[in-house]
């Protein structure tokens, strides 16, 4: 392969990669290794905990070049939780008709708190910095939003919902489940931790509630796992 010459008089071969396009591949490592950590750390120790000397440690990179793609920590976190939601979204269980209707609330609602628990700094900074630092409260809002939105449009389907209705109904549902995940997994309030001490416990007993306050009817037993299960009466047998 014919060899040429570059800007700078180095001879570079055709078809290879540029010294330019090689630092930007390297820039965006960094930057991408940086996120890791700060996310790492932030999940393990939380926002007040968090140290740009520990990050940069943890990435493996110096100091100095946190500042190079970040203006500070706030502005790392912020977009890890941009990040976060955009992951979520992604995940989300499209509204489509399944075995049985209880069967999309369940495991949307499973995706949703298996995720919040696994990112418990993520969601802390979510709560806790929204008041002080507006980036915040417009992360929340918009994300849950669009995620109410998804909400609505099963409502639609399955409940045959008109879209005012579907709307208003999926705001609701969706603050509920908003106030549970924040006081399970961020305050945990002794009541919650009784009746649903583990993620996938709290999914189950919002997907009951769901159920019920959608159909007004308990979701058929059989499609229940323990925990949901606890929520649900007997039923009665035939005399």
């Amino acid at each position: 392969m014919p060899a040429r010459k570059s800007g700078a008089g180095r001879t570079e071969k055709r078809g290879s990669v540029r010294p330019r396009e090689l630092l930007r591949a390297r820039g965006l490592r960094s930057r991408e290794l940086l996120k890791k950590a700060a996310r790492e750390i932030l999940n393990e120790r939380g926002y007040a905990s968090l140290r740009v000397q520990d990050v940069a440690t943890r990435a493996g990179v110096a100091s100095g070049l946190f500042y190079r793609y970040f203006h500070d920590l706030r502005e790392i976190v912020s977009e890890l939780a941009r990040d976060f939601f955009a992951e979520l979204l992604a995940s989300t269980p499209p509204p489509a008709t399944r075995a049985h209707r209880y069967d999309w609330i369940a495991s949307n609602l499973r995706n949703v708190v298996s995720k919040f628990a696994a990112n418990p700094g993520v969601l802390a900074c979510l709560f806790g910095l929204a008041g002080d630092h507006e980036e915040f409260d417009d992360i929340w809002k918009h994300n849950a939003h669009r995620w109410n939105l998804e909400v609505a449009q099963y409502l639609k389907r399955e409940a045959g919902f008109d879209t005012a209705r579907a709307r208003r109904m999926a705001f609701m549902l969706g603050a509920m489940t908003e106030g549970v995940v924040y006081q399970a997994l961020i305050r945990h309030t002794a009541d919650l931790a009784q009746l649903a001490g583990r993620p996938d416990d709290i999914a189950d007993t919002l997907a009951v509630m769901w159920y019920r306050a959608i159909f007004l009817e308990d979701p058929p037993a059989l499609r229940l796992r323990a925990s949901g299960r606890r929520l649900v009466a007997p039923t009665r047998k035939k005399p």
